[in-house]
């Protein structure tokens, strides 16, 4: 799995445990409350015990305590998941010019570190076909020059290096599409007139990653955009 995808489970995981953990007690709680408290009188009449008006809550029955405990504990616990998401935030937008980020610089510009830098390739989406630039780089860091048949359709084929950084540039020919790298766990649109940008760390499993082609996953439009949007498909091959 790619880098983002990593950290996305990690994510992922983290938020289902609390789900389950606050879910649990939440509904623990609601089925103690609904049995222990339902009233045990036979028949209609009940006795006003806690002389009840409508609008008013019973003075008498305030638990600050609880109500604090209640408001408190909630808003540690977002504030916390939502600390805890910008991780992820930070490697899906950082910024192409922040020497300090996991991506280092362009590879080649002055300053930039050859063991953390990034290269730079295009992706251009059009009803119903990607379009890759690999914008000079040597092929066996980008390769963009072949074709392969997909269940009958005739698809492109992204060659790139296990361990390499690349930032792609992406715009759009018509409407929007969404590359999506499944394999990685990273998509973005492309929006007519507005340039966007996703940063790709391909990996592959040690075992498929020798040979000319590597292991191959699909790219997959993820944004409907028309008759053939189902078919809207490319393969990309990761070697090292």
């Amino acid at each position: 799995m790619g880098i983002a995808s990593a950290t996305f489970d990690a994510l992922w995981n983290h938020y289902v445990i609390w789900s389950a953990i606050v879910g649990a007690i939440t509904f623990i709680w609601l089925a103690h409350h609904s049995l222990f408290y339902r009233s045990k009188d036979v028949g209609d009449d009940w006795e006003d015990v806690d002389g009840i008006e409508v609008g008013v809550f019973p003075k008498h029955n305030d638990n600050l305590t609880l109500e604090l405990a209640w408001t408190i504990i909630p808003f540690i616990l977002i504030v916390w998941l939502t600390y805890y998401s910008w991780g992820p935030i930070n490697e899906v937008w950082a910024d192409p010019d922040d020497p300090d980020s996991m991506y280092g610089l362009e590879c080649g510009t002055e300053g930039a570190d050859p063991n953390k830098c990034y290269h730079v390739i295009s992706i251009t989406g059009q009803q119903w076909f990607w379009s890759f630039d690999c914008e000079g780089l040597d092929a066996d860091i980008c390769d963009a020059s072949g074709y392969q048949d997909l269940n009958g359709t005739t698809v492109p084929v992204l060659k790139l290096k296990q361990g390499e950084y690349y930032l792609a540039n992406m715009a759009s020919e018509d409407v929007t599409h969404a590359p999506w790298f499944v394999k990685f766990g990273v998509k973005e649109d492309t929006v007519p007139g507005l340039d966007t940008a996703m940063w790709i760390a391909p990996t592959c499993e040690s075992s498929n990653c020798g040979g000319e082609e590597g292991e191959s996953s699909l790219i997959l439009c993820t944004e409907y955009c028309g008759d053939d949007h189902a078919y809207m498909a490319a393969i990309v091959h990761v070697h090292s």
